[in-house]
């Protein structure tokens, strides 16, 4: 899940209708057209590696909703800011859709857990992304109470899809970190093994 909201739907507020607008029906997480500058700064969330950190400009040019932004994404899997608004979550309206979005990490002891590669989002949100995103409309996903269970922040510093051209004018002797995603405990894990188990 990345978040591609439709326009055209009635139930947005008088104004929308036509209109790009963050929270409203574009996520907080995509990235814009107008928003393709790159940086590198010392990683606050990982030390001693490098995060490609891009310009921020929401609203500027148009939506691209196969793409999420770099800096957005990095802070609100850090900071469990929501995917839709950006607002904080809290432990008690805090959500994700583990079905259809992350996958199962190998660990060393051959064990498998769940990666959860989109931020959270609050229960009102999540209604209003399950409405709007035909990715979730069409599987009928159910927003999933996000676990008390600790879960750890991973970085990513392998070239992710969709990076490569961007990867091949940054420094190579760097340990750039190009996403991140959060492991979740082996009780949640299982959980969303059974989940996508009993929906296949």
């Amino acid at each position: 899940m990345t978040g591609s909201f439709r326009a055209d739907d009635p139930g947005l507020p008088p104004g929308a209708l036509g209109e790009w607008q963050v929270g409203v029906n574009v996520p907080w997480s995509v990235s814009w057209t107008g928003e393709q500058d790159y940086e590198l700064h010392l990683s606050e969330d990982f030390p001693g590696l490098v995060d490609l950190v891009q310009g921020q400009n929401p609203g500027a040019g148009l939506p691209k909703f196969a793409a999420l932004h770099v800096t957005r994404h990095r802070l609100g899997m850090a900071g469990h800011l929501c995917h839709v608004c950006g607002r904080k979550t809290l432990k008690g309206d805090r959500y994700i859709f583990p079905v259809e979005s992350g996958g199962f990490v190998i660990m060393p002891d051959e064990s498998t857990r769940y990666a959860g590669n989109v931020p959270p989002v609050h229960l009102a949100c999540a209604r209003r992304a399950r409405s709007l995103c035909p990715h979730l409309s069409r599987a009928f996903a159910e927003p999933v109470a996000y676990p008390a269970e600790p879960s750890r922040l991973m970085q990513r510093t392998d070239v992710v899809p969709g990076m490569e051209g961007l990867a091949k004018t940054l420094p190579g002797n760097l340990k750039i970190v190009f996403t991140c995603y959060r492991l979740f405990g082996p009780k949640f894990s299982r959980k969303v093994a059974e989940m996508r188990a009993a929906k296949a």
